[in-house]
């Protein structure tokens, strides 16, 4: 105290000015309080220490800005920075022009509603103790210098330069070449805002090693700038928003040990990130969300590289109100997001357990209200999902969930099982999902799907995936779902449609893409376009196939089965192979109708092969077939309960069916098979491949197959076979029919009457009717009931039958010599001879019989009729007339009819010569002998020499 006084009274008896004087007590007395202001200011700062708190008082005050210059600014532990400014004071701007770090592990005071810039270039160290208690928002940053609207500076690196203090709001943070480091160690509530304030950390890397940050109902900016630019400061009625546009290159923001961003509230508030690396590891979380009536604000984040990891967590969900969620947005050139808890989430939606208030290993914007979710949308080059990571935007109560859109120019895997759902839990409806990519890969059980849960009565959402290529790979054993792509209700609301566009698609190793009902609501429609679909294998354990798969009901939910039918399921493609066990199948196992399942494929299908190697023991969980032992590679439309299986339609230039495999409708309960439709220009069975439409006891299900050729080989079989029920119809029409290797055409029946069997064809080579089964190539309609409960055979052969036309060959010849009674000059030096049958001439009195028809090209004179005729009829060649329509060329007027009538044409019989010395063929001589040929007068040939 005596040394106080005497410093005092020493600088006051030289004259030193009292502000100087003022700073020196300061400086001495509490030199160990790390606040220290400097003497920049035309009214500089004063600090005054009381106990382990300081007041800070004077600064330059301007219109309604209060300026503090600072040499060094820390505030120790337990401490309390009290600024003591006018109540009526806006912003409360803050520099260190000193070389130190601002170390703040206490509290800093205001008083009212200023908001508070703190800027340090060397960097500022928030710890574990410390807090805010100011009226307005908080803005801490290791920029040079903060820029205002008339173009002025406070600057912290060059502080001698008069100041420019402007009445001014801020508008900027103008950055440096090297900026420091803003590292948050707060605990407890942290550092936090008041309501609907913004909570801005803007520096080089920003850190959060277990710091939190709360603005309630507010908004919080976490920036990252690595070289010198402008960060824009806007003033809303919602808190500063800042603006990168400025800054070119980004540094690292990282959040760690837990650390919490929290904007919750009612009307949840806003998170907005940009940064260069930014990632969120071990328990840490940003979480913007919803209580009440009023919308969410929504999270941003902007990255070069963005990861998560090790229980991280992001939300924008809604709770207990009718506020929608925010969205949740994140852009980065690349995203890896990793989870500790593979199938975790997904397990307790199916067993109704999931806790919507104990969030890990994800994104989430979920309704759990009456709100709806918002969405999520996820934009990048490159993205990684593995080891359980989840996005959901879901629907748990009556609120409607978010869409969820995901866009990747370059690849993308999903892994590990990880879960991207927009489905529905409640009474609210489910958001769309929708992929947009370059490379796609699902692998290793990974669904991604807008369900609808066994406990929600909403309708599913959409989903819809577009690629250059995808690729579905694997279901772990054990796991609760399939891998891969579905729209599906287990509840009483509709399912979603599924469409997949791509260029490559490759299933395997049970992943699947299903659309399907296994409640009370209708299954959506599965729709693929694809230049090239390959479909192989089963699961690992055995218990699901890799596929396509529409279905209504094969999963029995809280002991009950739907009524619904299922949706449609078309495959529009170049080239399709399903193989290995793998299967496509629409299928109902409810008194709800199975889909019709259409397939065209420009150039080939081929089904082909067992699932080998591993025991079969499929399960259905509204993904795929029911089935014990081994299963073929199949393409399917089946009933297993009393609804009508759809119809199976194929479009294709060649299919062939191998190795086993099978394409078939099918009926195994009550309900009736549909039919069987291909339509191609070659059909091939080989190695047991088989075309089949059975049915134990529904109606018959019936075949029609159109091709230019139609191979069976080695035990393969077309057959529409029944159990208790009439055998079902086969009709092929197609310009030869092969079947060889004991290869059969079955119409048969155990306990109803054989079905028909009809062949338009022109050759049948290696099988023929029989009225029972043979080791050879058969053609039956059969009953076990008996003979006179068999069904009908007809083959009609429309091709050239070759003993049609053929003139008897003699078989004793005669000595020409005998037979000749006059001779005449035109023998004299010539001779006929007889090499034998092969060499024998045509009978010249006989009608002509050449091997191809005439046919006369030419338009007959003003008809206009342009066609072709020829001789009709069964066993001959197969003409038609031309197709022509009314009143065009070529109709002539009945005299009974209004309708116009095809001139007919008729076959020639003979020949003329016209009045111009041509040779005209016509089917009447009419003044001519009827006779055409006329035995030339041969001396007229005769020549004199």
């Amino acid at each position: 105290m005596i040394g106080g006084i005497f410093k005092e009274h020493y600088y006051r008896h030289f004259g030193i000015g009292g502000s100087v004087l003022m700073w020196i007590i300061t400086a001495t007395s509490v030199a160990q309080s790390q606040i220290i202001p400097d003497s920049t200011l035309p009214n500089n700062t004063i600090v005054t220490p009381s106990g382990n708190n300081f007041t800070i008082d004077q600064g330059t005050r301007v219109g309604d800005n209060l300026f503090h210059s600072f040499q060094d600014f820390s505030v120790p532990t337990g401490s309390e920075a009290f600024f003591n400014n006018a109540p009526d004071i806006l912003n409360i701007i803050n520099r260190v022009t000193g070389t130190n770090i601002s170390n703040i592990d206490g509290t800093i005071r205001t008083i009212g509603n200023a908001n508070f810039f703190l800027i340090n270039p060397n960097g500022i160290v928030f710890g574990a103790n410390a807090q805010l208690n100011i009226g307005g928002s908080f803005v801490a940053s290791t920029a040079d210098s903060i820029k205002f609207a008339d173009g002025s500076e406070f600057s912290a690196v060059n502080p001698q330069a008069p100041p420019l203090l402007t009445i001014n709001a801020p508008i900027g943070l103008q950055f440096g070449s090297n900026p420091g480091q803003i590292i948050n160690r707060s605990q407890g509530v942290g550092l936090e805002v008041q309501p609907g304030q913004t909570l801005a950390l803007v520096g080089g890397d920003v850190i959060l090693d277990g710091g939190n940050l709360r603005a309630f109902q507010g908004r919080i900016e976490l920036g990252s700038v690595a070289t010198s630019g402008l960060v824009s400061l806007d003033p809303t009625p919602t808190g500063l928003v800042l603006g990168y546009d400025g800054i070119q290159n980004f540094g690292n923001i990282q959040l760690s040990n837990r650390a919490a961003v929290n904007a919750n509230g009612p009307g949840g508030g806003a998170i907005r990130v940009r940064g260069g690396d930014v990632s969120l590891t071990d328990g840490s979380k940003l979480v913007a969300e919803t209580f009440g009536d009023f919308n969410g604000g929504g999270i941003d984040i902007q990255a070069n590289r963005f990861q998560m990891d090790n229980g991280a967590f992001i939300s924008t969900s809604t709770f207990l109100g009718s506020g929608n969620g925010g969205n949740l947005t994140i852009r980065a050139g690349e995203i890896n997001m990793t989870g500790i808890a593979p199938g975790k989430v997904i397990g307790e939606l199916l067993r109704g357990t999931f806790n919507p208030f104990n969030l890990t290993d994800g994104l989430y914007s979920l309704s759990v209200g009456t709100g709806r979710a918002g969405d999520i949308k996820i934009d990048t080059n490159q993205l990684m999902t593995s080891n359980g990571f989840n996005v959901l935007t879901t629907s748990i109560l009556n609120g409607d969930g978010g869409d969820l859109i995901v866009n990747v120019s370059d690849f993308a895997e999903f892994r590990d099982r990880s879960f991207f759902f927009t489905g529905t839990a409640g009474t609210g409806n489910a958001g769309n999902l929708t992929i947009t990519g370059n490379r796609l890969r699902v692998l290793d059980g990974t669904p991604l799907t807008t369900t609808a849960t066994p406990t929600s009565v909403g309708r599913g959402g959409n989903l819809t995936v577009t690629a250059n290529s995808i690729e579905l790979v694997g279901t772990p054993a054990g796991a609760d779902v399939p891998g891969g792509l579905f729209t599906a209700t287990l509840g009483s609301g509709d399912a979603g449609d599924l469409t997949v566009n791509t260029g490559k698609l490759i299933i395997s190793n049970g992943a699947q893409i299903s659309a399907s009902s296994a409640g009370a609501g209708r299954g959506g429609h599965l729709t693929v376009n694809a230049e090239l679909v390959e479909l192989k294998g089963v699961a690992s354990d055995g218990r699901f196939l890799s596929g396509l798969f529409t279905s209504s009901s094969l999963l029995t939910v809280q002991g009950k089965r739907g009524t619904a039918p299922a949706g449609d399921l078309t495959v529009n493609t170049g080239r399709l192979l399903v193989a290995d066990g793998a299967q496509i199948s629409a299928a109902t196992g409810s008194a709800g109708g199975a889909g019709e399942l259409r397939i065209n494929a420009s150039e080939s299908v081929e089904v082909r092969g067992f699932a080998t190697g591993i025991p079969i023991a499929v399960e259905q969980v509204s993904f795929g077939i029911v089935g014990d032992g081994i299963l073929p590679s199949a393409i399917e439309a089946n009933t297993s309960g009393a609804g009508r299986a759809g119809n199976l339609i194929i479009n294709t230039g060649e299919l062939r069916v191998r190795d086993g495999a099978e394409i078939g409708v099918r009926g195994t309960g009550a309900g009736a098979a549909g039919d069987l439709e291909v339509n191609a220009n070659v059909i091939r069975l080989d190695n047991q491949g088989t075309l089949s439409a059975a049915t134990v006891a529904g109606s018959q299900g019936n075949i029609k197959l159109r091709a230019a050729a139609i191979v069976l080989q080695d035990n393969s079989r077309i057959t529409t076979n029944t159990g208790n029920s009439d055998g079902g119809n086969i009709e092929i029409d197609t310009i030869a029919l092969v079947a060889l290797d004991n290869s059969d055409i079955t119409a048969n029946a155990q306990k109803g009457r054989g079905g028909r069997v009809r062949v338009t064809t022109q050759g049948i080579f290696g099988t023929e009717f029989r009225d029972r089964l043979t080791p050879e190539s058969d053609i039956t309609a059969t009953s076990d009931l008996g003979p006179e409960f068999s069904g009908i055979v007809l083959i009609n052969i429309q091709g050239l039958d070759p003993s049609r036309g053929l003139v008897p060959l003699v078989v004793n010849f005669n000595d020409s010599t005998t037979q000749i009674t006059t001779g005449c000059a035109a023998d004299r030096g010539n001779s006929f001879t007889v090499t034998g049958r092969g060499g024998l001439p045509e009978d010249p009195t006989q009608s002509l019989q050449g091997r191809s028809v005439w046919q006369d090209l030419r338009p007959l004179e003003g008809s206009g009729v342009t066609g072709v005729g020829g001789v009709t009829g069964v066993g001959g060649v197969t003409g038609r007339m031309p197709v022509i329509r009314a009143n065009e060329p070529g109709r002539i007027p009945s005299p009974t009819s209004k309708n116009p009538l095809p001139i007919p044409l008729v076959e020639a019989t003979g020949w003329a010569i016209n009045a111009q010395g041509e040779v005209e063929l016509v089917a009447d001589l009419g003044n001519f002998n009827s006779n055409w040929y006329n035995q030339p007068n041969c001396h007229g040939l005769v020549t004199n020499n």
